[in-house]
């Protein structure tokens, strides 16, 4: 009996965590981002882009309604994500950020009416104005009664419908992040200081984030009687730090503006919304019913920031407008753009462009032009890195971490690089690549096309430990373990491997910094065309294409010695058709200079191939380098196959 009774209640136990356990299976959701509502919005010129007509507000929570969405709380996601209840079929959790007093008199009627929970996001230091002074909006001073009264937020977060989050203390602006004056984003920007020339150091960045958010908690709650449990991050940025401070003040749900993905309840901290902008009608929202990938058609300029150097900081802004205003007009989708100095073009970094520990910079660059390039011209910047090729300032260093061939004669054109299988030089590029993080902001990162090992590469005493012990392999050496054909074919993939993991882990070292990065690699075109190319590139195009968000395949005909180049681009094109997700992630990647007779490539000639590309069905091209002083490639020839606008390609006024 008392078997009987002890099965019976390990039974009713296991009963139980099954059931948390399938409540707790993470649920997606959507969430709408919606900021001020005023009753008549078209047709004003002064109307922010985000504001929405009270009329098509009052249409979108009838279209919900109409179509099954329900409305949830932050008390439902937080129960989802600990097993105690599920969501309900079709949930969506409304927010409204900036705390307008549109959201008292527009927004909360509508609330009450369909008794819908929302969550709406206050900026202390707007709030603690004085009733008649005015409040420092962006760029512009507003009116204090633009926005809600303490009265007002008390009687909402009283009615249980509206759950007050943090939008920061002060954080709403930004701040000088580099020296040639830029400002950006408060919350997750290392500040820097004119007077001094330095940046605030990592620990005092986090103490400025952590005393916001603790004053704004404080101010929310002396309001409204209750601690804040969200925070909304200013303009959607936010970083790893941020987020880890959240944490701590006591908001364990972040909300950014992120739509890479939908959200889901064990992902709390990372919420992703749907912006709600341009005064849509609920037919916007017919988005969230489709599910519709977003079309992704990337074209590519390449550029060498070393074009923009010059020592003349007058010239060097002379540059910058020349290139500026040649992206703007040819309004490509994506930039590549250099990161690091290679003056001599041996595709090693001498230096970098931007503060760092281990490598000389050249000048803080970088940050300035990403910066310049996202805000004025609309396009996502890559920062185009080495993977291995350093040379670093500690020149001991520097020799002890060499990669070195077996055969070195036959490798004496090779890139220098620093091997990847010393855990002190794996350190020191992460170093290096968690100072980029910090210093700069951009979309996504290009690793460049050092990280490749020959068929003698590396045998370094590095190496050859791994080899033995991280590989289990037999052998003291390459020369001894490719006297076994298994051996060498199992050593084979394993390099290959091991440059991705590498990858992938510096790629993780930057997401701290810039959690939406995309990730993409410089791939040689052989590789693509005869698996046999792993044996001496130590690349392979289906691992590449599986492991980051693109491949930038270098098609570049005159490189390679092709004499039909149509027909080896088209079957570039055909081989990425054949290859799950192939079209999806490649970038075709052509040359703008034949560096063999170390002239330009015919604008004309880039042109065709361009068409080949687009003929053949490729989703992703783009080309390298972009001469922007000298016109190269002639934008009238490639703008209608580069630009991502519609016809007639050029902005209003150009």
């Amino acid at each position: 009996m008392v078997k009987l009774t002890l099965s019976l209640i390990v039974l009713l136990l296991n009963i139980s965590v099954l059931s948390v356990t399938a409540c707790a299976a993470a649920q997606t959701f959507d969430v709408l981002s919606y900021h001020d509502v005023k009753d008549q919005v078209d047709g004003d010129l002064d109307q922010d882009t985000t504001t929405l007509s009270t009329r098509n507000l009052a249409r979108h929570f009838a279209w919900l309604q109409a179509h099954g969405y329900h409305p949830i709380s932050i008390d439902d996601l937080l129960n989802a994500k600990s097993g105690i209840k599920p969501l309900p079929h079709k949930p969506v959790l409304l927010t409204f950020d900036d705390g307008y007093a549109s959201f008292y008199t527009r927004v909360y009627p509508l609330l009450k009416l369909y008794q819908y929970p929302a969550v709406a996001a206050l900026v202390g230091s707007w709030l603690e104005v004085a009733p008649d002074k005015t409040v420092q909006y962006g760029d512009e001073l507003v009116s204090r009664a633009h926005f809600l009264t303490t009265a007002q937020i008390k009687e909402m977060a009283d009615s249980g419908l509206v759950e007050f989050a943090s939008h920061s203390y002060d954080l709403h602006h930004g701040i000088l992040a580099n020296p040639q004056g830029n400002m950006m984003a408060a919350a997750v920007t290392m500040q820097y200081d004119a007077t001094s020339q330095a940046y605030e150091s990592p620990a005092q960045y986090r103490l400025r984030i952590k005393q916001d958010l603790m004053k704004n908690n404080a101010f929310i709650q002396r309001m409204t009687g209750k601690l804040p449990r969200v925070m909304v991050w200013p303009y959607g940025a936010h970083n790893s730090t941020a987020r880890a401070v959240a944490g701590e003040v006591g908001m364990p749900v972040t909300l950014s503006l992120a739509e890479n993905e939908l959200p889901n309840t064990q992902n709390l901290t990372q919420i992703g919304r749907f912006l709600i902008d341009g005064n849509p009608t609920e037919i916007r929202l017919a988005e969230l019913d489709r599910r519709e990938p977003l079309l992704d058609r990337q074209r590519v300029m390449h550029i060498d920031l070393d074009y923009v150097y010059d020592e003349s900081v007058e010239q060097t802004t002379r540059n910058l407008d020349a290139l500026l205003d040649r992206v703007q007009s040819l309004a490509p989708t994506t930039v590549y753009l250099q990161a690091f100095s290679d003056s001599n073009g041996d595709g090693v970094a001498e230096a970098v462009y931007f503060p760092n520990r281990h490598v000389e910079m050249r000048a803080d660059l970088f940050s300035r032009v990403a910066w310049q390039l996202m805000t004025r011209t609309n396009v996502k910047v890559y920062a185009w890195m080495p993977v291995l090729s350093f040379e670093l300032k500690d020149k001991r260093k520097q020799a002890s971490f060499q990669v070195t061939s077996a055969q070195p004669e036959a490798d004496k054109a090779a890139y220098k690089r620093l091997t990847p299988f010393s855990s002190e030089a794996r350190q020191i590029i992460k170093e290096i690549y968690v100072d980029l993080g910090a210093y700069t902001k951009f979309s996504g990162i290009l690793f460049h096309d050092d990280a490749v090992f020959s068929e003698h590469e590396d045998d370094s005493q590095f190496a050859r430990t791994a080899y033995q012990q991280e590989f289990k392999l037999t052998g003291a050496s390459i020369t001894e373990i490719q006297q076994d054909p298994e051996q060498a074919a199992k050593l084979v993939t394993l390099k290959s491997q091991k440059l991705i993991q590498f990858t992938l882990e510096l790629a993780d070292a930057l997401k701290h910094y810039q959690p939406e990065l995309k990730t993409a690699r410089n791939l040689y075109a052989p590789v693509m065309l005869n698996a046999e190319s792993e044996r001496w590139l130590s690349q392979n195009y289906r691992d590449f294409i599986a492991a980051y968000d693109y491949t930038a395949v270098m098609a570049m005909p005159l490189m390679e010695n092709v004499a039909d180049s149509k027909a080896w681009l088209t079957s570039l094109v055909a081989q990425a058709k054949q290859t799950p997700q192939g079209l999806q992630k490649t970038v075709f990647e052509l040359q703008a200079v034949d560096w063999k007779l170390k002239q330009p490539v015919h604008s004309d000639v880039i042109k065709q191939q361009m068409q080949i590309l687009e003929r053949a069905g490729a989703h992703h091209f783009g080309y390298y380098p972009d001469n922007f002083l000298n016109n190269q490639p002639d934008m009238d020839a490639i703008r209608p196959h580069i630009s991502s606008r519609s016809f007639p390609y050029l902005p209003s006024g150009k």
